[in-house]
C-alpha cells in the first residue's frame, strides 16, 4: 500500500500558480492521501472544492473536514442569498471505502496579536483490503510549541483512546429506527500523518515518539514510531518544507513499522509549498 500526505498550500504551488490538477497527479499512485490546508468555498478561487476536484480527478472516496469555517455568502441585486460557507482543513482520500469518519477540533487558545486559525483532524477507518485501518489527516499551529503541546496531546489521547471511544456509532439501533448495522469497526492499527509544524528537535517530537536515550527513543505502547526512521532514513538533515525542515509526519503504529519498505519524499514537486511525503507498506 502506498500511502502519502501532502500540504497542498490551497492549490497554489511553489511557482505561484495555482493549479489543482497537479496536485491531484502529483499523488495520483498513492492508495490513501491525507491532505492539509485544502479549502472550500472561498471567493479567490471561485469558491472550489479543491477535495472534491482531488477526489473526482482520481476517482477515489474522499473526506473533508474544515475546523476553520466562516461565511462566504453571497446576495444578487435582487436580494436572493446564495449561501455558502468558506472553510480550511484537511482531508483524507482514498481508493477503499471510508468506513466511518470524525472531523475533531484541536485545542486553540486566542492570541492577542499574532495571526492562528483553528485547526483541527479527521479520524477515519479505512477498508484496506488487508483488514481496516484507522488513519488520521492533522494540521497543527504554524505559531510556536504554545499553541502546539495542547494540540499534541489531544491528539495523541485520541489515537490511544480510540478502542475507548468507538465510532460514529455503539451496537445497533431497534428496527424502527434508520440505523440497523451493528458498531463499525476500530482497528488497532493506525496511521497518524500530516503537516505538524515540527521538527524531530522540537518539544513536541518526544510526546509521540517518546524520548532519546542511549538504547534509542523509550517508546511506550501509548507512542508511535515514525514511518521516516522506521524504512531506515536519517532523523536529521531533510526538509519536508524547504527550509523548515521535516515538518511533514507519518506516524505509524509500533505494529505497522516492521511494515514500512520504503519512504521518500517528493523533492522537486513544485504544485504546493510543501513536499509531499510518500511511504510504502507491506500490508
Amino acid at each position: 500500500m502506498l500511502f502519502s500526505t501532502y500540504n497542498i498550500h490551497y492549490g497554489v504551488g511553489a511557482d505561484g500558480k495555482y493549479d489543482v490538477a497537479r496536485i491531484a497527479d502529483a499523488v495520483a499512485e498513492a492508495d490513501i492521501v491525507c491532505l492539509q490546508e485544502t479549502v472550500r468555498g472561498w471567493p479567490q478561487n471561485g469558491y472550489a472544492d479543491l477535495t472534491a476536484e482531488i477526489g473526482q480527478r482520481l476517482n477515489r472516496y474522499f473526506r473533508f473536514h474544515g475546523p476553520m469555517e466562516a461565511d462566504s455568502s453571497t446576495t444578487d441585486a435582487a436580494g436572493r442569498i446564495t449561501n455558502r460557507r468558506r472553510s480550511f482543513g484537511n482531508a483524507i482520500v482514498s481508493r477503499w471505502p471510508i468506513l466511518w469518519s470524525r472531523g475533531v477540533m484541536l485545542p486553540k487558545v486566542r492570541l492577542a496579536t499574532t495571526f492562528d486559525l483553528q485547526r483541527g483532524f479527521i479520524e477515519a477507518v479505512v477498508a484496506v483490503p488487508s483488514g481496516p485501518l484507522r488513519v488520521y489527516s492533522a494540521h497543527l499551529s504554524h505559531v510556536g510549541a504554545q499553541q502546539r503541546l495542547p494540540q499534541v496531546a489531544a491528539l495523541m489521547d485520541a489515537v490511544n483512546r480510540a478502542p475507548l471511544n468507538g465510532g460514529t456509532w455503539d451496537a445497533a439501533a431497534g428496527e424502527t429506527f434508520m440505523f440497523q448495522e451493528m458498531a463499525p469497526p476500530v482497528p488497532a492499527s493506525a496511521i497518524v500523518a500530516g503537516d505538524f509544524n515540527f521538527t524531530p528537535a522540537h518539544l513536541e517530537y518526544p510526546l509521540v515518539c517518546g524520548t532519546p536515550s542511549t538504547h534509542g527513543r523509550l517508546a511506550t505502547a501509548e507512542h508511535l514510531s515514525d514511518a521516516w526512521i522506521a524504512a531506515g532514513n536519517s532523523e536529521e538533515g531533510v526538509d519536508s518544507f524547504p527550509r523548515e525542515g521535516r515538518i511533514d509526519h507519518v506516524f505509524v503504529t509500533h505494529d505497522l513499522a516492521p511494515k514500512v519498505r520504503k519512504a521518500w519524499i517528493g523533492h522537486g514537486i513544485v504544485a504546493s509549498d510543501h513536499w509531499p511525503v510518500f511511504v510504502d507498506f507491506d500490508l
